[in-house]
């Protein structure tokens, strides 16, 4: 009688780790023995028919989500000996290797593109649910139905493309076909930014203008402080050309791309403002722009009024705009005194300036002196030529 043969041992990869997992899930660790394959209990001389499955083979899928990524087994680089044993345990390893994992990949974007895209990834569930549609992964159909939704219910088009770029992000990082590049989609966009044009109807803050806010601020502030406060905020938004989210922050914790005490610097010999501007919108890597702002005569000077609010603000260090009890700036209360003053001088359409008319009314006025388009993108840190838009010219 022919001995029996062993019987074949069978590994089958799961299914479920082939399909791509939905934004904002968290997928089940493998254990070790799953990452590196089962331990063979087979009696000596036995045969396999299939082998342990590669450690790069048993990495999940990536997950769109940031937070909840798994980097799976990735074999750490190192120059030692192969006879010499590892310093650090297996364990210790793999959290160490996720941890660096997040954090390159969080600081891949903005922190206000993970929130647009944190809403984005949501509106689309949210109009999956409710129209029966398969959530994930995203289809043409899928696709199409909500930029569809979207224009219907009267969202702008920077807003539409904004959402899809968050589906399409988080279908590049799971290496999964990209239904946002498809034409159609483009052509649907390109129709939506035509019927949706809306023209910027935020008026300049002009010099003049600006000497009057300044001047009625002690009657508009609560105190001398506060009165300080904002007209060396005002007159350094609309010199500088800042951003309103360069100068304040959104709430009263403060963030680290606020202009910061340490990174201005008041040269007395010279009569100048240097300041370092170490993150922008169009300088996401940090590079840093140092901005010079000269003395000017009048009550508009940049360089007297900030020394002046200097000289009584806390001598702590944090953002360079803050309260008498050191609480930051924020945004709502630069816009909220900046509206209060307005209406105190009963200026025509009061409604139509906003935090940004610094930025517009300075870009017309350098343009009405007959200042270059570079000399322009560079006071105001532009790359690109969307500077033309916040020019205001008069008609005649």
């Amino acid at each position: 009688m022919p001995p029996r043969r062993p019987k074949r041992m069978k590994m089958s990869a799961s299914k479920d780790s082939e399909q791509p997992v939905e934004p904002g899930q968290t997928p089940t660790p493998r254990s070790s023995e799953e990452a590196h394959g089962s331990v063979d209990d087979s009696p000596p001389g036995s045969t396999t028919d299939t082998l342990a499955v590669p450690t790069h083979a048993s990495i999940p899928p990536v997950v769109p989500s940031v937070h909840s990524m798994i980097v799976g087994q990735i074999p750490p680089s190192c120059t030692k000996r192969k006879d010499q044993p590892p310093t650090y345990p297996p364990v210790f390893l793999q959290h160490y290797l996720q941890s660096e994992f997040d954090r390159l990949l969080d600081a891949a974007v903005s922190e206000n593109t993970h929130k647009v895209q944190k809403v984005g990834i949501l509106s689309y569930k949210n109009f999956c649910r409710q129209t029966g549609l398969a959530y994930w992964p995203p289809t043409l159909c899928s696709v199409v139905q909500y930029l569809v939704h979207l224009s219907s219910s009267g969202l702008a088009y920077s807003t539409a493309r904004s959402y899809l770029s968050a589906i399409s992000y988080h279908c590049k990082l799971q290496g999964i076909d990209d239904p946002t590049s498809e034409f159609l989609i483009t052509k649907l966009l390109q129709g939506m930014k035509r019927l949706n044009q809306k023209s910027d109807r935020r008026l300049p803050i002009t010099k003049n203008m600006l000497e009057k806010i300044i001047l009625i601020l002690p009657c508009t502030c609560t105190n001398s402080y506060e009165a300080d406060l904002f007209a060396a905020a005002f007159s350094l938004a609309f010199h500088g050309l800042f951003r309103v989210g360069e100068l304040t922050v959104h709430s009263r914790i403060p963030n680290n791309t606020v202009l910061k005490r340490e990174n201005l610097t008041l040269d007395p010999v010279k009569q100048l403002l240097l300041i370092n501007i170490q993150h922008s919108k169009t300088d996401q890597v940090g590079k840093g722009t140092i901005l010079q702002i000269e003395k000017l005569e009048g009550a508009l000077c940049p360089f007297k009024l900030v020394e002046k609010y200097l000289s009584v603000r806390p001598r702590v260090p944090g953002p360079l705009f803050c309260h008498f009890d050191t609480s930051p700036l924020t945004r709502y209360q630069f816009t909220a005194v900046l509206t209060k003053a307005i209406t105190r001088l009963k200026i025509p359409e009061h409604t139509r300036y906003k935090s940004h008319s610094f930025r517009i009314g300075a870009s017309t006025e350098l343009a009405m002196r007959g200042f270059s388009s570079e000399t322009i993108k560079k006071c105001g840190r532009w790359k690109s030529s969307c500077y033309k838009s916040y020019i205001r010219l008069p008609k005649f």
